[in-house]
């Protein structure tokens, strides 16, 4: 059955919707698909008695992009707000956001937010202190949907306040109260539960998250379709999820998690404009369309994590802030770790209020930075300590990591890199007491090997540690300034140098970063950046001919190394090669899946103890004729 609850009605067009509204009724757009009506109608038996035209906050308004007025002005006439029109050159003028302070609820179909359009919108309403949210769906039905579900706000109702936590980095999963300690709990318990808050802190992409034994799988319909619409052969299905073929795993949508806020602390969670992902399966379009009311979530894929975030929403959440305010603190915090821009965005209305305000408790505080070795006797450095400084830094950076996540085979590479950079410093502080002609030939020698067992984590570890490695290789710097840099080849989202410096007197770096599609590069002013040349696709069971240029007076080792998205597939390909002057052609294999997948191709440059990271996103099409697709 899909019939509504109370006032809702269904509409067989948006333009019903304003006669509706007049009549005291809240029109819900009829979908195609019959099962999303009928999960819908449940749904809003589950929601209490919506308020139409409600009394607005102060200095609330709805604010539609260009070509969407139609629904802005039925989610501002329903909610009681003012409205207007953002015309496409105005995303970059704070006066066309109108006043500074209070909340805009913005609102446009998925397809037209981009990462190019998001963030300038969400850094203005920021700089003028606007707490922001967004309306939107991957349709016009699923779009009122949304604002239905807004006219009937929940407010839980039991003390003291408690949220649910997923956490698939460790596996574990907590019940968080407040004013109490964590209680652990199990997946089942958390799954089988109503929550008014639900925490999910997991790798993943936009599409799908890792639970452990469960997989959060973004397929809304019966399968999963490419760019173009067409369903994908080997994609995901509502009984097997494309990251996990052997079914291992079960996967859960997020539209069946029983929450009225979902908290997506995973990279880039919230893709809305379908610009990095290239198919329809998405975390945060199929949660909008489920129990949430409000959906938040990352935006971006180059802002590390850890347990901090999700317990610091959790407090904000029990103290009675409101989720636009709770953006706004995440944002903050981001911020003071070097993140440009917006880290977290809100589908939902940013005046919703989920918990009273008296059942505040303290807040967490944040995360210290790790501490880092005493700094050695400066007078005692060459060039060659300076590079064996960097290299200890990295595998201290790296070690601590393992605290958090361990991993056996990262273990072993450290202690190899470990034994050789030991090696390398004895020769060193040998050579100082009695110097021979060939105690540089043998500590680069000591460096090569050291370069070898680096590399080598790329492939003997399961997730590669990419990640680890940039964050370790930047774990003892601060970010110096920040320079212009050009847009990202894949997405075209703006880009910008990052300059680092450490006072502890290890070398500098310099990083480049897309805010959707990740790291770009990261390396030290000793080498210079490689150019790589990346095919616009990959394609099953055929080569991939990855060119490589090193540039003039470099030496060392090349790493290049292909890996699908989900960590649980391995490695595509891995190849080490001298790293000569001149052009190189590497030809990777790509194995027989036809599976859609944003796949990551990494160039790894060892060079005496210095390390240089590039990364480039290559999508992987099922098969010889699909197009390639565009941001």
């Amino acid at each position: 059955m899909s019939r509504l609850p109370g006032p809702y009605r269904w509409i067989s067009k948006l333009s019903e919707s304003a006669r509706l509204l007049e009549q005291g009724a809240v029109p819900v757009l009829r979908p195609a698909e019959t099962e999303r009506a009928e999960r819908w109608a449940r749904i809003l038996h589950t929601y209490p008695e919506p308020t139409l035209c409600p009394t607005p906050p102060p200095g609330a308004r709805v604010v539609s992009l260009a070509g969407h007025e139609d629904a802005g002005e039925v989610a501002a006439h329903a909610l009681g707000r003012p409205h207007h029109v953002l015309a496409p050159e105005a995303l970059h003028d704070p006066d066309a956001l109108g006043p500074h302070g209070g909340s805009v609820l913005i609102v446009a179909r998925a397809r037209a937010l981009t990462l190019s359009v998001l963030m300038p919108l969400l850094a203005a309403l920021a700089r003028q202190n606007t707490l922001a949210g967004v309306l939107t769906g991957r349709d016009d039905a699923a779009l009122t949907f949304a604002t239905a579900k807004l006219l009937a706000p929940h407010r839980a109702k039991a003390a003291p306040a408690r949220t649910g936590l997923l956490d698939g980095t460790t596996g574990l999963t907590h019940i968080l109260t407040a004013g109490h300690p964590d209680r652990r709990s199990t997946l089942d318990e958390v799954l089988s539960h109503a929550w008014d808050s639900l925490l999910v802190d997991a790798d993943g992409s936009a599409a799908h998250a890792s639970l452990g034994s469960v997989t959060l799988c973004g397929l809304s319909g019966p399968s999963e379709h490419g760019p173009d619409g067409t369903p994908l052969n080997g994609g995901c299905t509502p009984t097997a999820c494309k990251t996990d073929p052997s079914r291992r795993t079960r996967s859960v949508a997020p539209h069946d998690l029983h929450t009225h806020v979902l908290c997506l602390f995973v990279c880039n969670a919230i893709t809305l404009g379908e610009e990095q992902y290239p198919s329809d399966v998405s975390l945060a379009l199929d949660a909008i369309e489920g129990h949430p009311q409000g959906v938040l979530g990352l935006i971006r894929g180059d802002l590390s994590t850890s347990g901090h975030e999700p317990r610091l929403t959790a407090a904000l959440l029990h103290s009675g802030a409101r989720l636009g305010q709770i953006v706004a603190h995440l944002d903050a915090d981001g911020r003071h770790r070097g993140i440009r821009g917006p880290s977290t965005i809100l589908l939902g209305d940013p005046e919703h209020r989920p918990y009273a305000p008296d059942s505040a408790i303290t807040l967490p505080a944040a995360v210290a930075p790790a501490t880092s070795r005493p700094r050695l006797d400066i007078s005692t450095l060459t060039r060659w300590r300076n590079r064996l400084n960097d290299a200890e830094a990295l595998e201290y950076g790296l070690r601590a990591s393992l605290d958090r996540r361990p991993d056996a085979d990262l273990s072993a590479c450290l202690q190899e890199m470990a034994s050789h950079r030991q090696a390398a410093l004895d020769t060193l502080l040998t050579a100082v007491r009695t110097p021979d002609e060939a105690w540089e030939d043998r500590i680069e020698e000591h460096s090569l090997s050291w370069g070898h067992s680096v590399l080598s984590i790329l492939s003997r570890t399961r997730g590669g540690a990419f990640s680890r490695q940039l964050l370790a290789s930047r774990a003892h710097h601060h970010t110096a300034h920040w320079s212009p840099a050009s847009a990202c080849g894949y997405c075209r989202a703006p880009r910008e140098y990052e300059h680092l410096t450490s006072p502890l007197g290890l070398t500098g770096r310099r990083t480049l970063r897309c805010p959707k599609c990740g790291p770009a590069l990261s390396l030290p002013p000793t080498l210079l950046a490689l150019d790589v040349g990346v095919p616009p696709a990959l394609l099953p069971g055929q080569p991939a001919d990855v060119h490589v240029t090193v540039p003039d007076r470099a030496r060392g080792l090349l790493a290049v190394h292909l890996r699908p998205r989900s960590t649980r597939r391995g490695s595509y390909d891995h190849a080490v090669l001298a790293a000569t002057p001149g052009r190189h052609t590497v030809t990777l294999t790509v194995p027989e899946e036809p599976l859609p997948e944003l796949d990551r191709l990494w160039a790894v440059h060892a060079d005496r103890f210095h390390l240089a990271y590039h990364q480039h996103r290559v999508p992987l099409l099922p098969h010889q004729g699909d197009t390639v697709p565009h941001p």
